[in-house]
Formats: structure tokens, sequence, C-alpha cells
């Protein structure tokens, strides 16, 4: 599974928060953390100050603490969690799916499963609120019910004598039978 994944696994970028100006980008690859930051100053007198940029294997990334605060600081505790678990291995395989598959798995569901789903999380919000996702329902259901009325009709329609006149229905015959 983890040969589908990405070279990137996670990217992101941000300001710093208030009093700092500087600029932060993180990415996530296979095999390391690279944090790069870019120090924004209005003093003339640092003019030249170059871009910071930290490479790390993820089993010593996961070692350094003060690299964990610095990003816990700029991103939030919840990205940081995130970015823990990427570099332990465990990956969020669900958000990897393209939109188009998981709207085509999402309209088989029935509308009550889609209400709940959609309170989950922000993508799926955006997903179930698609025109492409509620054609795409529309086009199942059709072809659903299509497929049960075919199934009914074939099921319990009592086959037709074409020889039969209509209106006559053949005379059955009991049978006799003797026991003496």
């Amino acid at each position: 599974m983890t040969s589908l994944l990405q070279e990137k696994l996670y990217e992101a970028h941000t300001q710093a928060p208030p009093p700092s100006k500087d600029f932060h980008h993180l990415t996530i690859t296979k095999n390391e953390v690279i944090w790069q930051s870019w120090r924004i100053t209005f003093r003339p007198d640092r003019e030249r100050i170059c871009p910071r940029e930290v490479k790390k294997p993820h089993k010593d990334f996961l070692l350094d603490e003060p690299l964990h605060k610095q990003m816990q600081a700029v991103f939030g505790k919840k990205t940081l969690d995130y970015i823990l678990s990427l570099c332990q291995g465990r990956y969020d395989f669900l958000h990897r799916i393209p939109d188009h598959l998981i709207i085509y798995i999402l309209s088989f569901l029935n509308t009550e499963d889609i209400r709940q789903l959609s309170q989950t999380c922000k993508r799926f919000r955006q997903l179930c609120n698609t025109e492409e996702f509620w054609e795409r329902r529309k086009r199942v259901q059709d072809k659903y019910t299509l497929d049960i009325q075919t199934v009914k009709v074939s099921a319990y329609k009592k086959p037709t004598n074409f020889r039969q006149r209509p209106g006559l229905l053949p005379r059955m015959q009991r049978r006799q039978t003797t026991f003496f």
C-alpha cells in the first residue's frame, strides 16, 4: 500500500505567529522532513539573512524535541501530531484517495449516512455538497430503481401462453385417483 504514496506526503507553509514576520515552509517526504525558514526584518543592517533549511531523516526528526516545539509554535499541535504520525509510518490513506473515487463510493450511501458523513470532516462536507456528487448519486439511484423494477417484473410476472386467447383461463382438471 505504501508504494501508492506520492513522494511528498505533506506540505505546508505559513507566517510565524505575531510579532514575528518570518515565513516557514514544511515538506514531509517518504524519507525526510524538510523545514525551511526565512527571517523577515525591516532593519537595514540585516539585509543579508539567508534562509535556513533543516533536513532530517524521519528517525532523527522523531528524536528532535526542540524542532517539535518550533513546529508546534508555528503550525499548531494538530499539525505536529499529524507529522509525527507520518514519520512513524502511519499514513492516512483516506485523504489520499482522489475526489472522483470518493464521490463514486459515497454515491451508494443512503441520505442519512451522507448527512452523518458530511459532519465528520471538512473534506467530506465539501464533497457531499458538490453538484458532481448529487448528479452521480441520482444516476446510481435511477439505475438501481430501474434494476429493481426489472427484477420485479421478471420475477413476479406470470408467464403467458401465447396460444391462449385473452380473457379465457385454461381449465384445470383434477386428477382422479382410485385407491381400490
